[in-house]
């Protein structure tokens, strides 16, 4: 079977952005070297004198998130602080900022922090990395994904490689690899890996040579820390405490739904991630039984920590003679009859107990009830119609894609593995089937039996008496199923490209819950969610699995936005489902995208008259004719307009951060004043050697902590563990073995805590010179420009402005490249030159105006009877206002109209992006003749008034390419009285004014 080889848009603006955003934090940071090394000497980031300064940082990040359109202004640099893991040392390393990158699922969110990796060390030499992950799902995802990317990053890169060296904890050899090697390397691990002081990296290894321990090496490097979902890995103290041992230069955060988002860079939210079609449209199709409510069924959805603690039932409620399906609120002593009403429900159903910590209810009678059970009857008939739905779906959809070179995949979560893999498993033989029952009426499966398309993916453990795998439940608790879920993981992750093959009839995935993260698949197109009780993977995370745009048969993303639909088969209602989703983007702190619709709500259907009539046939054929376009450079008025640009911008200067701080030994001094009946009261002395002195008297018990009482992690281990006598024979016993009498007082020295003054510290200018790389075959890559007419604006620099490509090459490069870019944009937008290209037609008219078009979360509106569809999309309030007091109102007008399909691409130089335009219109002018108009609204009257440069170079392109096709084009706003005249032509003002 040949191997599908995935392909990478290098150019995707939205990850270049969140990509620069990370690497312009260190602007003017000169080049680390990288000087070659024996023996066992690490290779560090940056040298254990130095320090990313905070006042300067905090420029830094201002500046990055003010490009970014971040309003909010940061008062202070956040930043990481406290202990190492406790057993592991006391000590309290540096604190270091993490700063947080927040991409919708489906995005690339991997790509962009494995070519950050590149960038910050081709930019600033950094060389060590470690990425973090929270689950063994996502440590497989992220190696397979270094896998695909290696040959891309190598081309964009000169060649260059980071390796990828995956953590393991038998081979602690590795860690001495990563820290040593003087090339670019990245550690993968899972939080798992290091977050115990009883794990191999904190003991002594036969693998590595003299008295340092395998973390150890790892702190030398002052490594670059990824998070990876940092929302299900730094949660605890403890994992926290872990990552701060290994003495972080800095921390990048990636996710869609953080937690919490220090120092914010970038942020491409699931909004704005619908709107630019970068992910999947989503509709949902509900599917649940008609309530047999004389069957028992009671669910635990959840349990709140109060006081008091509550539990969130599901169950049967009658209300007014009437029984419905609703959710209770319980909480200890609560009789669920008095909620309910069922009679059921009225023999002991008092609650004993609510255990947060299990997540469980226990009633009076002894009924049990935790999160992801539930007292139910199968519902063999809901599995049976999502199963068949889902197929239905599947071969439909199969149908559609196949002439765009598309595989479709579908995703079934089960709750229960031997749902699938027992003798009589329930959803393995309704799935069979409804497959053999469907594929009679879908030629492309009449060949295939229902075991050649279906796969599970599910862990596997060995048998102890006869060393048989079988497959199991399991959400990774031991190291036997972690190792089970990792062998399951690697299998699906070398599958992922054979299954987006049509060489491979496998199309049909079925998963065990437990695979909510770290797995995706470009093609999956359905996701059927078989539980029969409360499912515990968050609607986000389900979704997530099948977010990204497809692949075809080349490995190329396919970016029509009616092709990448992912439908949603879910075990409950429509309603519930589309609101549960709306609720968990909003409880994550995003502003929810449109909510999916019901298949047929998303359906637009093209009116055969419009369609089939001559003023569409003709206006079209007018619309559909090549064009090719010619560049023309005015060289000397370019290089006038890029040194004049050069002039006006700010080069960064390369930096040394200098960090002054004194020495500070601080004595502490505990005494004991007086005990009695378990409570004695001690005194607490503090002295430094800068002369600072504070005294506390404080009052303890069993149990209390100075180090919290005082915020002072210095004294932390000085938590009472009891306090036995009274009077002159009282001892207080601390928990790290300390003993405190009357007569004995406890005393120590300790420099912990010393921290970097801030102020006082400079930062200085480098008057250095490095050597400089050849920026200009960089920039000819980069523009369209030729070396001779860069070198010719490097010339027509001041000698103050050349002197930055010496003291700070990098920073000068990005500069010089980003102003020519912009002025080569606005030179050649305004001197482009359109000519007929009589070889053929642009586009297929049936591809782009089918009979059905599908917008699962799009907005629509009705488009009145002159739209060329009965419905029609909206991307914005002004382009409804001109539908609606335009196009609706001036039917009289108005022969017929539509919008763009996205596929319509007038082709435009790079540099420039192509072009989508808005709508086109037959239309009559003033008397009786026929128009044939584009128009593009947009919110402002004036181009230069636009809300992106790149708007306005495009509108000036497509004028000069619709003026050689003959057609009226013009840019309007909705409010224009007269629509249809030409630009210039005499207009009385606004419509509504």
């Amino acid at each position: 079977m040949s191997k599908l080889q995935f392909k990478f848009d290098p150019n995707q603006n939205y990850q270049l952005a969140a990509i620069d955003s990370t690497v312009r934090l260190f602007e003017g940071l000169p080049p680390q070297s990288r000087e070659f090394t024996l023996g066992d000497e690490a290779v560090s980031n940056m040298p254990g004198a130095e320090v990313l300064l905070d006042s300067w940082l905090l420029e830094r990040l201002r500046a990055v998130r003010e490009s970014n359109g971040f309003t909010e202004d940061l008062m202070h640099l956040e930043k990481e602080d406290g202990f190492e893991l406790d057993g592991v040392s006391n000590n309290s390393p540096e604190p270091f900022p993490y700063f947080t990158v927040e991409m919708e699922t489906g995005t690339g969110k991997t790509y962009v922090y494995l070519r950050t990796v590149y960038e910050l060390s081709k930019r600033y030499g950094f060389s060590k990395f470690i990425i973090i992950v929270p689950s063994i799902a996502i440590y497989e995802g992220v190696k397979k994904t270094e896998a695909n990317t290696r040959s891309h990053f190598e081309s964009l890169y000169d060649n260059e490689h980071v390796a990828l060296i995956p953590y393991d904890g038998s081979r602690q050899s590795r860690v001495r690899n990563f820290a040593t090697s003087t090339q670019s390397n990245i550690l993968i691990m899972t939080i798992d890996a290091f977050n115990r002081s009883t794990n191999n990296l904190y003991k002594p290894s036969e693998q590595l040579p003299g008295e340092r321990l395998p973390y150890q090496y790892i702190q030398q490097t002052r490594p670059i820390i990824i998070l990876d979902e940092p929302q299900s890995i730094d949660v605890t103290e403890r994992a926290r405490s872990a990552i701060r041992t290994l003495h972080p230069l800095f921390g990048l955060r990636y996710s869609a739904t953080h937690r919490r988002s220090p120092n914010l860079i970038y942020r491409l939210t699931p909004v704005e991630a619908y709107r630019q079609n970068l992910v999947k449209k989503i509709q949902v199709i509900g599917l649940t039984s008609s309530d047999n409510v004389n069957e028992k069924f009671l669910a635990l959805e959840s349990v709140t920590l109060g006081p008091p603690i509550t539990a969130e039932l599901r169950t049967f409620v009658q209300q007014g003679g009437v029984a419905r399906e609703s959710e209770v609120t319980l909480k200890h002593g609560d009789d669920l009859y008095d909620k309910t009403k069922r009679e059921e429900h009225r023999d002991g159903y008092i609650v004993e107990e609510i255990n947060a910590a299990e997540g469980s209810i226990h009633f009076t009678n002894g009924i049990r009830v935790t999160i992801g059970d539930a007292l139910a009857p199968s519902r063999p008939q809901v599995f049976q119609a999502q199963i068949t739905e889902t197929v239905r779906q599947h071969m439909e959809t199969q149908q559609l894609l196949h002439p765009l070179g598309i595989k479709v995949l579908s995703l079934f979560f089960i709750d229960r593995v031997a749902n699938y893999t027992s003798e009589r498993g329930l959803i393995r033989m309704l799935f069979d089937k409804a497959f053999n029952n469907a594929k009679a009426h879908y030629p492309a499966f009449s060949g295939y039996r229902a075991e050649d398309v279906r796969e599970g993916y599910f862990a596997k453990v060995k048998l102890k008496k006869d060393g048989d795998e079988i497959a199991v439940d399991t959400e990774g608790r031991t190291s036997a199923e972690r190792d089970a879920e990792r062998r399951a993981f690697e299998l699906i992750m070398r599958n992922k490209e054979d299954l987006l093959s049509f060489e491979q009839p496998v199309c049909f995935i079925f998963a065990h819950s437990a695979l909510k993260e770290g797995w995706d698949n470009p093609n999956v197109f359905q996701i059927c969610t078989l539980n029969q009780t409360v499912c515990e993977i968050k609607k986000r995370q389900e979704i997530g699995r099948g977010l990204r745009l497809a692949v075809n048969q080349n490995g190329e993303r396919v970016t029509q936005d009616d092709v990448n639909i992912l439908t949603v088969i879910a075990n409950q209602k429509y309603e519930t489902y589309a609101a549960n989703l709306q609720r968990e983007y909003l409880e994550d702190g995003d502003d929810a995208p449109p909510p999916p619709k019901k298949p047929h709500e998303s359906r637009a259907y093209h009116r055969n008259a419009i369609y089939n009539g001559q003023d569409f046939v003709d206006f079209w054929k007018e619309l559909n004719r090549k064009t090719s376009y010619r560049i023309h450079v005015e060289t000397e008025v370019l290089v006038k307009e890029v040194a004049d640009r050069l002039k006006r911008v700010e080069f960064p200067e390369t930096v040394v951060v200098l960090t002054r701080g004194r020495f500070i030994i601080t004595e502490f001094v505990i005494r004991l004043d007086k005990a009695k009946r378990g409570a004695a009261t001690i005194t607490l002395e503090i002295k430094d050697t800068d002369g600072r002195t504070d005294t506390t008297q404080l009052s303890v018990i069993a149990r209390a902590d100075l180090a919290r009482i005082k915020n002072d992690e210095r004294i932390r281990g000085f938590k009472v563990q009891e306090i036995v006598g009274e009077g002159d024979d009282a001892v207080v016993k601390f928990t790290n073995g300390e003993e405190l009498t009357r007569f004995q007082a406890i005393s120590f020295r300790t420099e912990k805590g010393q921290r970097s003054s801030d102020p006082p510290t400079e930062v200085l200018t480098i008057n250095n010179r490095y050597p400089a790389f050849n920026f200009i075959a960089r920039a000819a890559r980069e523009t369209l420009l030729t070396r001779a007419t860069l070198n010719q604006i490097f010339r027509h620099l001041p000698d103050e402005i050349k002197s930055h490509s010496l003291r700070n090459p990098e920073g000068f490069a990005g500069v010089f490249i980003a102003a020519i870019r912009e002025v080569v944009a606005d030179h050649i937008a305004a001197r482009i030159e359109f000519i007929l290209d009589d070889s053929g037609t642009a586009h297929d008219v049936a591809t782009l105006f089918p009979e059905v078009k599908m917008f699962p979360q799009k907005e629509l509106t009705d488009s009145g009877q002159r739209g060329l569809y009965d419905k029609v999309q909206l991307d914005s309030d002004v382009e409804l206002r001109f539908i609606e007091n335009v196009l609706r109102c001036q039917e009289d007008r108005v022969i017929c109209y539509f919008k763009f399909p996205p596929l319509f691409k007038i082709e435009l130089p790079k540099i420039i992006g192509n072009y989508n335009p808005d709508w086109g219109i037959v239309c009559y002018d003033d008397g009786k003749l026929r128009l044939h108009i584009v128009r593009e609204t947009k919110g402002a009257a004036k181009i230069s008034a636009l809300q992106f440069p790149s708007e306005g170079r495009k509108i000036t392109c497509a004028a000069r390419h619709f003026k050689t096709l003959g057609i009226s084009y013009r840019h309007i706003t909705d409010k224009q009285l007269r629509w249809w005249a030409d630009e210039g032509s005499p207009d009385p003002g606004n419509m509504f004014d």
